[in-house]
């Protein structure tokens, strides 16, 4: 009955899980979800992650693991549909456990944009150049208690997007910056099939190319993370899985740009 009445629970909260507008924010590629098991359960992974991959979805999943293990993920083709053969996506994770300190680990995350065509102010081609975004994360888990565990994320991020500036902006079109994740997980939450994890990813400064008043903050974000076990034998296993995601960066607001009492229609 207990079950019962939990999944009833789970499934309500789904149907009536308002959704939310993406805010306005930089370094959207943090973003882009590695792993085909993440692909294949809608990215809810943030109370389940038993592999390397847990330095992205949450770092506090490696103080449960033991031993080593790396691994590689690899796109060839990004946006298939839009016939851009030279936009790819690769990801590279590992950890290694440390008896009596913990477990470290990170990833490295490349996306290469392929070759643009630069043109001026009238359309004129003036050459080719490359884009790419590419980030590294160092991550440290260690357990709090036999059933829970704290992570953290340090990571540096580049995006080079061109190498001019647009119109009269002097300077290049790149950045460099910082930002941290924290996480946590807890087993047997509450119930021993239930665990719960979160996490709050991306914090850090603005990110600014040639403008600092143009800024956009980091796409930081705030993960819940559900994991019930309905069935746990040796042979047969079942999960439910539930993630409640919201990204923390608001929307530019609607505003009366020309005073006349009412939004939008401004440029009629």
């Amino acid at each position: 009955m207990k079950r019962v009445a939990l999944c009833l629970g789970l499934y309500f909260i789904t149907l009536f899980t308002p959704l939310y507008s993406v805010g306005e924010a930089g370094a959207i590629f943090l973003l882009i979800a590695p792993g085909g098991r993440a692909g294949a359960l809608g990215e809810a992974q943030v109370a389940i992650t038993d592999d390397a991959y847990a330095s992205y979805w949450n770092p506090a999943g490696l103080g449960f693991l033991k031993g080593q293990e790396l691994s590689l993920m690899y796109v060839p083709e990004w946006l298939p549909g839009f016939n851009l053969d030279d936009m790819y996506y690769s990801f590279a994770a590992g950890r290694m456990s440390i008896p009596y300190l913990g477990t470290i680990g990170g990833h490295i995350i490349f996306l290469n944009l392929g070759k643009q065509t630069r043109t001026d102010e009238v359309g004129n081609i003036l050459g080719d150049f490359t884009s790419y975004m590419t980030a590294l994360t160092v991550s440290y888990s260690a357990l709090l208690s036999e059933n829970s565990s704290f992570g953290l994320n340090a990571k540096i991020f580049h995006q080079n997007l061109t190498p001019f500036g647009a119109g009269g902006e002097l300077g290049k079109g790149t950045s460099t910056d910082f930002g941290f994740d924290i996480g946590y997980m807890r087993k047997e939450f509450l119930s021993p099939e239930l665990d719960i994890g979160l996490t709050i990813t991306n914090i850090g400064p603005k990110v600014s190319f040639i403008d600092p008043a143009q800024a956009d903050p980091q796409p930081t974000n705030f993960t819940l993370g559900l994991n019930y076990r309905l069935i746990d034998e040796q042979f047969n296993k079942l999960n439910l899985i539930y993630d409640v995601d919201k990204l923390l960066v608001g929307s530019y607001a609607d505003m009366d740009w020309d005073g006349d009492g009412i939004i939008g229609g401004c440029d009629e």
